[in-house]
């Protein structure tokens, strides 16, 4: 069972994906840091790097977007396109080789319509394109190329085949179309409707274009909950919810003219008690931000994400089995693949993951168990690859992602540890202070000195470690006070004069 679940707040919307219940993918824009994902520009170069083979567009925004050669229309050696995550892309890599030099193609201060591919990450700028797109309910026209092309969801050879020669009648002159998944099983005025409706869009595009001084906003795309209505509401969904009544009835008029059938399957929540609340899915998304997360048999799977990859490491935990060894290995790693599958959709994780599965003795269960990770990551709309099982148990996988990473997006790093998760001990601090004492008072003739440091730093020193400070006050014939504070970091410790509580820093 899959169903969208809307929840609308003054400072936020948060949409998520349930299926059996369960949340499988979260997306939130928040009104402070909108999505721009979709949107087409007049955009003006404003520099362009031959070493990197891209440009920096001013699009109108506070901050440059970024060009690859690779995302222009027109280049020579293109040859086929086709859509990678909604963006067009050259279809080979051959392909994408033969482009020509970036700098032969645009100079600073050239105007070209661009579009945001990726929103803006970090200190990063927007990844733009000049393939423009522009999505209906069943296809998507790419006025820039002359591609026709078929979802890659749709899998029946027969349908791929029928849906081309539908294209091939409807395609207006001189432009690309592709079909959405939800174009499956439609027929002819189905896509007859959407192609009229699409070129007045782009019709409307190009005369804003040409009309605009300066870099600029042409088309702006959908808002969140219609956009997804738009690209994902389809029959397989039993029903969307939505606590607003205002969006509540703008989906229902939007389904009146999109998919006039599925419009009675959007429900207005009219609980007193926040819905996310009252429907598991807050406790989801708390559980989403864990570095462990349980398996329903005991075992567990715990992940770490670093600059370069992400790593998951999948452990039996509490699960012993009441099988041989083997058995008990092979279901925790059914169970981690179908958990992990379900985790790198949720927090939206890209780029390279390792995932270090438990080590299995037989070849044909290794195979079973790439087998059930492709499936499971088949309801996964980002592209993944996977290899094989190596010898030490280990799969890596790409997964490509647009949006922001979930944890990122919900967190921040910790100001205590500087986002490492590690602090120094309170053992190491003690010694740590005691060296320094010692070479303080080499330095320093003070008769008296003041230690302040957290609370279990100065514990230690009264405690453990007193014999060691009071042999170093007799060796050097000082006075050591020393000071507990609760609000300092237990990293940080400060060396006072005692009569003016001025601090001395040892070299």
């Amino acid at each position: 069972m899959k169903e969208m679940v809307v929840n609308v707040a003054d400072f936020e919307t948060r949409i998520a994906i349930l299926e059996d219940e369960r949340l499988a993918e979260l997306q939130i824009e928040r009104d402070e840091d909108p999505s721009h994902v979709g949107n087409i520009y007049r955009g003006r170069v404003d520099a362009v790097i031959p070493g990197m083979q891209a440009a920096f567009i001013d699009y109108g925004e506070d901050k440059n977007g970024f060009l690859y050669v690779s995302d222009i229309a027109g280049a020579e050696g293109t040859g086929d396109v086709v859509l990678e995550n909604g963006v067009p892309r050259a279809k080979t890599r051959a392909g994408r080789a033969k482009q020509q030099p970036i700098e032969t193609m645009l100079k600073k201060g050239q105007y070209l319509m661009v579009q945001i591919a990726k929103d803006r990450l970090g200190t990063k700028g927007a990844r733009l394109t000049n393939f423009v797109t522009i999505p209906g309910r069943y296809m998507v026209l790419m006025p820039t190329v002359q591609t026709l092309g078929v979802s890659k969801k749709i899998e029946s050879g027969q349908e791929r085949d029928r849906l081309r020669k539908v294209l091939q009648q409807v395609r207006p002159q001189g432009v690309g179309l592709v079909t959405r998944t939800a174009g499956e099983g439609r027929q002819k005025r189905d896509f007859e409707g959407d192609a009229k409706f699409l070129m007045r869009e782009w019709e409307r595009v190009k005369k804003k274009f040409e009309r605009m001084n300066g870099p600029g906003l042409l088309r702006e795309d959908l808002n969140p909950v219609l956009r997804i209505v738009r690209d994902r509401f389809t029959e397989e969904y039993e029903r969307i919810t939505i606590d607003d009544e205002r969006e509540y009835e703008r989906t229902v008029k939007f389904l009146e003219n999109l998919a006039p059938k599925l419009k009675g399957r959007v429900k207005l929540y009219k609980h007193k008690r926040p819905m996310f609340d009252r429907m598991g899915i807050e406790a989801d998304i708390t559980k989403a931000l864990n570095r462990k997360v349980l398996l329903k048999s005991g075992g567990h799977i715990c992940i770490d994400q670093t600059e370069a990859l992400i790593a998951i490491d999948v452990n039996t935990g509490k699960f012993t089995g009441k099988k041989q060894l083997e058995d008990t290995v092979l279901q925790t790693n059914l169970e981690a693949a179908e958990e992990i599958a379900r985790q790198v959709r949720l927090r939206d994780m890209g780029g390279i993951i390792v995932i270090d599965f438990i080590d299995m003795l037989y070849e044909r269960n290794r195979k079973k168990l790439i087998a059930h990770l492709s499936e499971a990551l088949k309801r996964d709309h980002a592209k993944t690859t996977i290899s094989e099982v190596n010898e030490l148990g280990m799969i890596e996988m790409t997964r490509k992602r647009v949006k922001h990473n979930l944890v990122k997006a919900l967190s921040q790093p910790c100001p205590y540890c500087s986002g490492s998760g590690l602090v120094r001990s309170v053992t190491t601090v003690t010694f740590d202070t005691l060296r320094n004492l010692q070479s303080l008072f080499c330095q320093s003739r003070e008769k008296s000195i003041l230690i302040q440091a957290h609370p279990d730093v100065i514990r230690r020193l009264k405690s453990e470690n007193k014999a060691m400070l009071d042999a170093i006050a007799e060796s050097f014939q000082r006075e050591i006070a020393l000071e507990s504070v609760s609000d300092f970091h237990v990293e940080d410790v400060k060396f006072l004069r005692a009569r003016t509580r001025k601090e001395i820093t040892p070299d």
